[in-house]
């Protein structure tokens, strides 16, 4: 036997409850959580699932020490030769002229561009990283860097300053360097534990269960949004780390939509969505008073959240991911940097995850990322590989996006020409980026499921539905009478569009809604619906508008089964957006009426336009979809006795 088990063999066999003889292990004592031992000698429950062996450290009060009064002449010289009490305020010392980071001692530990720019296991880090880099502009990069090159390596007597830039490019053409700022607002405390008292409620909610619901992330959501690195989430001493925790609160609460397809679900009911969100929110909230690159991969994962309970809070949230982008110089390439390749891996991604979610943006050289920077050493799956494709996919169809919404947000107005050559371009442009998909991403496979693959088809079929819009917006705006047979062709060709959409989601099977979904898809199947709608009210044909609304009524319907049935969030953001239109159109407090409007008379385009531009492409005496005497009721006219349930 041996001598560990002869220490404990006159100890009970297992810690009982609530026992003060036998202490907890520390780790169950910092998280303030029972310390389950089977037999006493062997690790408790947690630590066996962290892969930890109990510590048992014995308490030792810390000494206190004596505060002198401000009018002690002696505090000063006392302070200063007390080499336990001096606090260091030089975050980073000078290494000669060029201050930068030693790619050696860069580690994904904290998987980020650190704080005060060194790994934070650098000897020359301090002081938890009172102070931040942010980019210098590159209006005056180049003054800073030749001056940076003439500053002395040391300080002079009797000054604390030092070198306040960091050189991570020193071409002259385009040097790239950043100045040492206070990482949080002068006055106002930062708080080095932001969401780690979120993260520990977490982890005992989820409780034995957390590890799982990380390992659900990596299988769920990170092969088709890569913007983490896998070790974070599986290397448990990482997760203690603080600037991980608000991180890892949103990934605890981004996995909850995929608890019911879980085998973890079973026997136990998912924890409050909305509650789990609030934390991870505040978290965030709280490690934005000094953020950093951990910050921003946060952001991100919380813009990918689902369901959506703010869409307030993502706008402001997806601001303040894009200003800190541009504030940490996420935005520049970082491919010729003096930085470890984990971290220009890392930035690449991140900024083209920002990019994603906001296409506006356009100052930036990011090239796209390779399958190479998506896919950590080693092997993986077919289905992961694929999926990281369909994210470099979803890339490449940004950028397209990003030609066609200077024609949406176009303030000044275009010419009509110079917008029918954009079109063309676009739409060239898409034919080309369809015809380059493998076959596992051009079209629904009934075997095989790809995580992202159906978001990224929607994504493209509802940008086709976006330019045959600007393109039904343009031809209205043309003021002659030859414009009306060009304005019904863009007219068919927009609802085939639209009607492309309902058949492709009315055909999608259980496990392809239980991938990953961008959360604002919700908001394309909204679109589609009333675009429907306003083609049927639009219309002078019967037969147009009766298939109208039998393509509404059969979505709608097929959206409150996968809300139901298939526990599809999407389907259920899509019915409340959209079930209020619908009702509001099905009674409009009017008499009901089967007269069918007159013909519109030619020179409809000469109207004055409204202030939304896609109420221009109606009739002007049909107004818009607000329950108006002038507005058709659709159901009573085509004889539809069902009514939608609201």
């Amino acid at each position: 036997m041996s001598q560990a088990a002869d220490n404990f063999s006159h100890l009970p066999v297992s810690r009982p409850y609530r026992s003060h003889k036998i202490r907890a292990c520390d780790a169950c004592r910092k998280r303030k959580v029972r310390c389950d031992v089977e037999s006493i000698g062997n690790n408790c429950q947690i630590c066996r699932e962290q892969g930890k062996t109990c510590q048992y450290s014995v308490e030792q009060k810390p000494s206190r020490v004596r505060r002198l009064p401000p009018s002690d002449p002696s505090l000063g010289e006392r302070q200063n030769n007390t080499p336990g009490l001096k606090r260091s305020h030089a975050l980073i010392h000078d290494s000669g002229s060029l201050n930068t980071p030693d790619p050696a001692t860069q580690s994904w530990e904290s998987s980020r561009m650190p704080r005060h720019g060194l790994a934070n296991d650098d000897p020359r880090s301090s002081d938890k990283g009172r102070h931040s880099l942010h980019i210098v502009g590159p209006a005056v990069s180049s003054d800073a860097h030749v001056l940076e090159q003439y500053m002395s390596p040391g300080s002079p007597e009797g000054r604390t300053s030092d070198n306040p830039y960091s050189v991570y490019f020193s071409d002259p053409s385009k040097p790239i360097l950043y100045k040492k700022v206070p990482r949080g607002r002068v006055g106002l405390s930062i708080n080095d534990n932001a969401g780690v008292k979120q993260r520990e409620i977490f982890e005992q909610i989820l409780y034995p269960n957390a590890s799982q619901i990380r390992e659900l992330y990596l299988t769920k959501i990170h092969p088709a949004f890569p913007i983490l690195d896998e070790n974070l989430l599986k290397d448990s001493s990482a997760n203690q780390s603080r600037g991980s925790a608000a991180l890892l609160c949103d990934v605890y609460a981004s996995s909850l939509v995929y608890w019911n397809k879980a085998p973890i679900s079973a026997g136990r009911s998912r924890p409050d969505q909305r509650y789990a969100w609030n934390l991870a929110v505040q978290a965030l909230a709280d490690d934005f008073l000094g953020p950093d690159l951990s910050t921003l991969q946060a952001a991100i994962v919380e813009l990918n959240g689902r369901p959506v309970y703010s869409i307030i809070g993502n706008v402001v949230n997806n601001g303040r991911a894009v200003a800190l982008s541009y504030s940490l110089g996420v935005n520049r390439n970082p491919s010729q940097w003096i930085i470890s390749p984990c971290e220009k891996a890392l930035r690449t991604r991140l900024w083209w995850g920002v990019l994603i979610h906001d296409r506006c943006s356009k100052h930036y050289d990011v090239p796209i990322p390779s399958v190479e920077m998506l896919i950590p050493s080693g092997s993986v799956s077919v289905e992961h590989r694929r999926s990281s494709e369909s994210f470099i996919a979803l890339c490449h169809l940004s950028e397209i996006l990003g030609q066609a919404l200077p024609l949406i947000y176009d303030l000044e107005g275009q010419t009509q020409k110079d917008t029918s050559k954009f079109i063309r371009r676009i739409e060239a442009d898409l034919d080309k980026w369809e015809d380059a998909l493998p076959d596992y991403l051009s079209s629904t496979s009934p075997n095989a499921s790809i995580s992202g693959s159906s978001s990224l088809r929607l994504c493209f079929l509802s940008l086709k539905m976006l330019i045959c819009r600007i393109s039904l917006h343009n031809v209205s705006q043309q003021g002659s009478t030859e414009a009306i047979e060009a304005y019904r062709f863009r007219q068919v060709e927009s609802r085939c569009a639209a009607q492309a959409i309902v058949d492709f989601i009315t055909s999608l099977k259980t496990f392809q809604l239980a991938e990953f979904w961008l959360p604002y898809t919700a908001y394309y199947l909204t679109s589609t619906i009333t675009l429907l709608l306003r083609f049927a009210v639009e219309t002078t044909e019967d037969s147009v508008a009766e298939t109208c609304v039998s393509r509404v009524k059969m979505f709608t319907s097929w959206l409150r089964h996968a809300r139901e049935v298939d526990d599809w969030d999407l389907a259920e953001d899509c019915l409340n957006n959209c079930e209020g239109i619908i009702a509001r159109m099905t009674d409009n407090g009017r008499p009901h009426q089967k007269a069918v409007p007159e013909t519109p008379p030619a020179n409809f385009f000469e109207a004055e336009p409204p202030n939304d531009w896609l109420d221009a492409t109606l009739p002007v005496y049909y107004g818009p979809m607000d329950g108006s005497g002038q507005i058709r009721d659709l159901w009573d006219m085509f004889g539809f006795d069902e009514q939608f349930p609201v």
